[in-house]
């Protein structure tokens, strides 16, 4: 038949798609695979934030001192407050937690997420003027394996083959294995670009030198600079004019310096202050929502507040004494005392929040007292005179609570002793710093509960950090061999259904074994005064967890300024766009644009219509090839 004859053009259809392919490559447009992991599929787009009013002083009613001005090196909660007004990432995450751009403008993933490239923002100037570029990122991460910064662990520093600049603006960071959680955790805690110009000096024997003048007075390319601090006292930021995504709405961002959580409130009740930064007992929260001219507002977070059991002690290594603790706990009587119904009663072994790696069934025990007390007689544990049970040789059984100090560990240690005592089980509450009892709990394994709290995010290789047999804060000694299997292995796995199915078993045996009783899912509040505008729930997918500052402003109108950002939506695709960059930047006395163009994200546009080429000829060269061979038979 002459209609096989096709195969006779099958070099001049191949010669077409070499050419296609040929344009395409030529157009400088990475070739990035997909679905590595749904946090990674992100493609930057625009976000506009409009200030209707400029000018003006924010204060925030501060809850601690920071102990450096390195924000990569020591864990630091208070500096990591403050941190997202004065540093800059290479990516952030926005109050849903989707990645979004920050310094990298744009990034590709390959294949099996060994390689991540980012391609920077060439508009950027750090505070004292110097221009930044790849050598400030290489450096920044260098260092933090070198000296074994905050984010070493969380970003598998073991496994980091290499940061390279590809140039002034591309890095590459290599991986000798599949890490699929790489950027969720590059968005997280200890990642601060640091100044490459004024850390990188012989003269200093290590990131924390105190003769680097960057550790007296910060330089970063955040919304603002640093202009004072009176240790214990204040913080005080300017607006940095020259800031990438445009200048922040107020002039001047105030830290005011009160630890005491019931000074800070009564500071704040006063008429000081326009955030009050300190978390409230939620007791108070009622009295702050009533008050005249302040807001509260409530988001949900990634943060929980649980138990756990000290399996060094023979008591806990049966599995039915646990559960029936695990049974006399009722979650709702503990939201609704401890935190005034604010919170969500956690009941499964991740949290909802991360709904595609949430297993929904993945369950603990409800609530029933009478069957944790049939648990216990069984178990030989009867009760005495006093009403607790005791050991088969009648010593009362007492179980030490180790909680850290504040009001909401206090109201939930509360509750939880109250419900254990009504199925006969004693228990002392033992209260200390944070220090004290991070000494006690998780380094001496002095205790036989613990009650905990933490974030949970941005990924779900947080189970390995948090919980396997290797993580040095699974303070409870729990250690299951499947466990540590299945979230080790789902760490290294860049497709993400087969990750979510790992997760799902590892979560179902989590719950199963009941060495951590999750308790409550937390929200974040938010207490401010009337007139201030660009709140967290208004800045999803624009502005990065903790940076709100640059966009907030006040009710009185004098100018107009609109500031465009690059932000994020959530898509199938991994986020990639051509690292091609087109960056304006003006300012005036009444509005400041800046704009970082992102271009159209790959498979839409002439390379879409490239890639369909290279497609449609190859597939009509194979289907000619295959019909010539058929019919030469």
């Amino acid at each position: 038949m002459r209609s096989l004859s096709i195969g006779g053009y099958i070099p001049t259809i191949l010669i077409l798609a070499s050419t296609l392919l040929g344009a395409l490559l030529a157009s400088n447009t990475p070739i990035v695979a997909y679905a590595v992991n749904p946090i990674l599929r992100q493609n930057p787009s625009l976000g506009s934030i409009t200030c209707p009013a400029r000018g003006g002083t924010l204060t925030v009613i501060y809850w601690g001192d920071i102990k450096s001005w390195n924000p990569d090196s020591q864990v630091d909660d208070a500096l990591n407050g403050i941190a997202p007004n004065l540093f800059s990432r290479l990516v952030a995450l926005d109050y849903n937690y989707n990645v979004i751009p920050d310094l990298a403008y744009n990034w590709t993933v390959n294949s099996n997420a060994t390689e991540f490239t980012f391609y920077l923002r060439k508009n950027v100037t750090w505070h004292d003027g110097y221009p930044f570029t790849c050598r400030d990122v290489k450096w920044t991460f260098e260092a933090i394996k070198k000296y074994h910064g905050i984010a070493y662990s969380n970003l598998k520093m073991d496994n980091l083959v290499d940061v390279e600049c590809l140039d002034n603006y591309t890095v590459r960071f290599v991986y000798n294995v599949s890490f699929p959680a790489f950027l969720g955790f590059l968005a997280w805690y200890g990642t601060w670009i640091l100044p490459e110009h004024i850390f990188n000096n012989t003269q200093y024997k290590d990131w924390m030198d105190p003769s680097i003048p960057a550790l007296q007075h910060p330089i970063g390319t955040g919304p603002f600079e640093f202009s004072q601090y009176v240790r214990g006292t204040y913080v005080v930021l300017t607006a940095y004019d020259n800031y990438f995504l445009g200048r922040p709405c107020i002039d001047k961002l105030v830290y005011q310096i009160i630890p005491d959580a019931t000074s800070a409130e009564q500071t704040f009740l006063s008429g000081t202050g326009d955030i009050l930064g300190n978390t409230p007992p939620p007791s108070d929260i009622p009295q702050l929502n009533s008050t005249p001219g302040v807001i509260v507002k409530t988001m949900p977070t990634l943060s929980r507040y649980y138990i756990g059991f000290n399996m060094l002690e023979p008591i806990f290594q049966n599995r039915d004494f646990r559960l029936a603790i695990a049974m006399s706990i009722n979650r709702t009587e503990i939201n609704l005392k401890a935190y005034n119904g604010y919170a969500f009663p956690a009941t499964t072994a991740w949290l909802p929040g991360m709904s595609f790696w949430w297993n929904p069934n993945a369950t603990y025990p409800p609530y029933d007292p009478d069957k944790a007390r049939q648990l216990l007689d069984q178990l030989g544990y009867k009760v005495g005179p006093d009403g607790y049970r005791t050991f088969p040789n009648g010593t009362t059984i007492n179980l030490r609570l180790l909680i850290f100090q504040g009001a909401t560990s206090e109201g939930i240690a509360t509750v939880l002793k109250d419900e254990l005592s009504r199925v006969g089980l004693k228990v002392t509450i033992e209260e200390y710093e944070i220090a004290t009892w991070e000494t006690k709990v998780v380094k001496q394994r002095d205790f036989d509960i613990a009650l905990c709290d933490g974030f949970h995010g941005p990924d779900p290789h947080n189970m390995y950090l948090r919980y396997s047999s290797y993580a040095y804060i699974n303070f409870a000694n729990y250690s299951d061999p499947e466990f540590d299997s299945l979230v080790a292995k789902a760490a290294t796995v860049a497709d993400p259904n087969v990750r979510r199915q790992l997760y799902f078993q590892a979560e179902e045996i989590f719950a199963r074994d009941l060495v951590y009783i999750p308790l409550l899912d937390l929200p974040a509040f938010f207490i401010y005064r009337a007139g201030w505008h660009n709140m967290p729930w208004d800045l999803i997918g624009t502005a990065p967890i903790g940076c709100y500052a640059w966009a907030w402003y006040g009710t009185a109108p004098t100018t107009t300024t609109t500031t465009t950002s690059s932000s994020t939506t959530s898509t199938p695709a991994s986020s990639t766009t051509t690292p091609a960059q087109t960056t304006s930047a003006t300012t005036t006395t009444t509005t400041t644009t800046s704009t970082q163009t992102t271009s159209t994200p790959p498979l839409l546009g002439a390379q879409a219509l490239l890639i369909a080429g290279v497609v449609a000829v190859v597939v009509v060269a194979a289907v000619g090839f295959y019909l010539a061979r058929r019919g030469r038979k």
